[in-house]
């Protein structure tokens, strides 16, 4: 039987000045690690927007999504699949959501969408058919979301310069039917391939991976 890796939530140097690490250099590392598919899920927040300066909210966007267009690119030459997605603060509780499945018209469309509450963001999410997911809920400082308004949560994050406690996610999860997520949360080479999701079939495409997550055809794999 055929296993196929796919990292879920990875920031490049390009789009995320938290992260250390190029795109390219990215998708070289992940392909030695035996990874078919990742998922780029670089900063919205209302720093970094600010941080921009006096740009429109479309070029601003677009410097999110730089370091996915580099990887796509470079991806499609090794053979990779590069999915889109994003990871969004939301200004009212500072708290992270990975959604899976946007394309760009999607942020576009919604300007100072981390000013939204969760439950805007999550009915507006839904209607679009998105999957909005609750990273790292045991941080320090990171309000734990009411179950209605998530449609998952990530119960292994991989970053290391964070104290995630993926041992109270696994735990709390236990007695939910949320979608359960692993991810590197990819910043520099110490975060590589500790997380993600382990297929029997090759994730191509964004809205495959949102049916084979709905479906909970995966497996979690933790480091």
């Amino acid at each position: 039987m055929n296993e196929y890796l796919t990292e879920l939530h990875l920031h490049t140097k390009e789009s995320s000045s938290c992260s250390e690490i190029s795109a390219k250099q990215i998708i070289e590392e992940y392909k030695k690690e035996g990874y078919f598919t990742i998922v780029i899920t670089d900063h919205c927040s209302k720093s970094k927007m600010n941080r921009l300066g006096n740009i429109s909210w479309k070029e601003k966007i677009d410097y999110v999504y730089k370091g996915f267009n580099i990887a796509k690119q470079y991806g499609n030459e090794l053979g990779m699949n590069i999915l889109l997605g994003v990871e969004i603060t939301l200004q009212i509780t500072d708290s992270d959501y990975l959604v899976y499945g946007i394309d760009k018209e999607f942020l576009y469309e919604n300007e100072k969408i981390y000013e939204y509450t969760l439950e805007e963001l999550y009915k507006l999410c839904n209607k679009k058919g998105y999957l909005l997911i609750q990273a790292h809920p045991f941080r320090d400082d990171i309000q734990l979301a009411p179950l209605e308004y998530i449609d998952g949560i990530e119960v292994f994050n991989g970053c290391q310069d964070e104290v995630s406690r993926n041992d109270k996610a696994l735990e709390y999860e236990k007695n939910t039917n949320k979608i359960l997520t692993s991810d590197s949360d990819f910043h520099r080479l110490d975060d590589l391939a500790r997380g993600g999701i382990i297929t029997e079939v090759e994730i191509k495409d964004i809205k495959q991976l949102v049916q084979i997550l709905k479906n909970r055809n995966y497996k979690i794999k933790q480091e």
